[in-house]
């Protein structure tokens, strides 16, 4: 089956796989923001800062192969993924968590409805995931 990896029980990217536990594990991060037991993320600088700030994060990972890598992009994808998530919701853009089933095109879409809504985010450096490649 394409959707998993044969005994990992890793979420580390899938290569644009569906990977439906990405999306319940993304769930569950921006479901921690109503619990008062869960520390706030800082956001002295804003809510679209702070998603620069974890993009530039996240692509730092980007050729790594050194060990341990996997589970810290992971945690950095979730995290710049939430982060996303938030800014679109401020902005009236529609969100579906299972479009994230596919990390890479999830993030792409809403990236590519930010831009679309005025919202001005940088390239991406990582030429294998741009908004327009999951416009199909």
């Amino acid at each position: 089956m394409a959707a998993t990896r044969s005994g990992s029980g890793s979420a580390a990217p899938l290569g644009g796989r569906v990977n439906p536990m990405y999306a319940r594990l993304l769930e569950a991060v921006l479901s921690d923001e109503g619990d008062p037991s869960v520390p706030a993320p800082t956001r002295s600088s804003g809510p679209l800062a702070e998603l620069m700030r974890l993009r530039h994060v996240m692509d730092k990972h980007t050729g790594r192969a050194d060990p341990g890598w996997a589970l810290q992009a992971v945690a950095d994808q979730l995290a710049y993924d939430a982060a996303l998530v938030r800014v679109a919701r401020k902005r009236g853009v529609p969100v579906e968590l299972d479009s994230f089933g596919v990390p890479e095109q999830g993030r792409a879409r809403l990236e590519q409805a930010l831009i679309d809504k005025g919202v001005n985010l940088p390239a991406r450096t990582d030429p294998a995931v741009r908004p327009a490649d999951s416009a199909h």
